[in-house]
């Protein structure tokens, strides 16, 4: 990449660090929001549940469009990050920015869509003479339906997550912290997200200081250099560590190093060496 290019990056790469802070403060708030929100749902009764629906369609319509526009923003960080990754790799299969970009907008539509047919299938359902539970069922049915654009959306995320991530920390865009999370991100969408959903806003955090160049550990190598810059891996940097600790003679041997040892005094002001071994006289006891 020329200067000018990453100059452009750059810039780019700050309004996309404003819109990742965006994203993670929508993440927290629509978290909040909708676990207050399920500590009072009616378990095991799905006539109750969608009457409790009814009475709160506008905290559900809201809480579930929070979280809609928090996926739709996490659209500049998939494709900001996608883009420096394709820039540094060009062999990066186009497959990576694809699903970075149909993720979001995906799960970001199909959650509004989905929280707004909820809350509807709670009122039609609410204003039926005869509340019967295989009308409450048909009515779930109808809502989880209508709402399946968003899973294939989580499902193109998860993997945006694991490969992006992976090939991201492979050639210097991603550190080791902020990478091995986004590949845990991946699965954990789609089979923790109550608990991921908070640690979706901590990464973004970290991710937008890498983008805006202000990352408490220093910038990440790649970005600097414009090209790919593998990061070293834990053995490289130990063994680099001990062949720095480690003197070695001129014959290849290791010096024996420590406060234990005792080096010789050298002789009359020459340079030190070993200690010469007095020899017995013959004849004497």
């Amino acid at each position: 990449m020329t200067p000018e290019q990453i100059a452009d990056e750059r810039s780019r790469g700050r309004r996309a660090a404003a819109t990742a802070v965006v994203a993670a403060a929508l993440f927290v708030v629509a978290g909040i929001w909708s676990s207050s929100l399920g500590t009072d749902v009616p378990e095991r009764n799905t006539p109750a549940e969608l009457r409790y629906f009814d009475r709160h369609h506008g905290e559900l319509i809201a809480s579930w469009t929070l979280r809609g526009l928090a996926l739709l923003l996490l659209l500049a960080v998939t494709r900001h990050l996608s883009r420096a990754l394709k820039a540094r790799r060009p062999g990066e299969p186009q497959v990576v920015l694809v699903m970075g970009v149909f993720g979001p907008i995906a799960a970001g539509i199909g959650t509004i869509v989905a929280g707004v047919a909820l809350a509807q299938a709670a009122s039609s359902f609410a204003d039926r003479q005869f509340q019967t539970i295989g009308a409450a069922d048909d009515a779930i049915r109808i809502a989880s339906l209508i709402g399946l654009p968003s899973v294939a959306g989580f499902l193109a995320l998860a993997f945006w997550f694991v490969k992006g991530c992976l090939d991201a920390m492979r050639i210097g865009l991603l550190g080791r912290f902020t990478g091995i999370t986004g590949i845990a991100m991946g699965p954990g969408l789609l089979l923790a997200s109550g608990v991921f959903q908070f640690l979706l806003p901590a990464w973004l955090l970290a991710i937008a200081a890498i983008f805006a160049a202000l990352p408490l550990r220093g910038l990440p190598p790649a970005w600097e250099a414009g090209e790919a810059v593998p990061m070293a891996s834990a053995r490289e940097r130990f063994g680099d560590a001990l062949e720095e600790g480690v003197r070695t003679t001129p014959n290849g041997e290791v010096e024996a190093v420590g406060p234990a040892v005792r080096k010789p005094e050298p002789a009359d002001g020459g340079p030190a060496g070993p200690p010469r071994r007095k020899r017995k006289r013959r004849g004497t006891r």
